[in-house]
């Protein structure tokens, strides 16, 4: 997951500094921030404000009308969809750490089970002599 990084200042100077500083002579005039006309910039701002509001409002009646008009199609025949391989192939890492896990733990137990009744089947032979030898 990426995470936010702080990186450190490449200019030693704060914008402040920087922009009292008599060196912003310097820059060229093509570098130099333009002001942008405010009211042409605010109609438009308005009218794309507008426009996404109703594409909102008609965004519900929208999708219940695709629903409708696809609702009596057929599924795609086979030939025609894309094989995908099966989900079981390909697990993550963790998933397949804990799987290894589990059959290691339940190999563990099942040896533990086998020598306890070994264990069990050599003492009563010992105690009640049914096995001869």
């Amino acid at each position: 997951m990426a995470t936010n990084v702080r990186c450190k200042s490449r200019s030693p100077r704060t914008a402040k500094a920087l922009a009292t500083s008599p060196d912003i002579e310097h820059i060229p005039a093509s570098r130099k921030k333009r002001p942008a006309p405010v009211t042409d910039d605010a109609d438009e701002v308005r009218r794309r404000i507008e426009h996404l509001e109703c594409v909102i409002a008609t965004a519900p009646a929208e999708h219940m009308a695709r629903r409708i008009a696809t609702r009596d199609m057929l599924p795609p025949s086979e030939e025609t969809m894309v094989h995908r391989k099966p989900a079981g192939r390909r697990r993550p890492m963790e998933a397949r750490a804990r799987a290894r896990k589990r059959s290691m733990g339940l190999l563990v137990q099942s040896l533990m089970l086998a020598l306890v009744i070994a264990g069990v089947a050599g003492w009563l032979n010992q105690r009640f002599h049914f096995l001869h030898q």
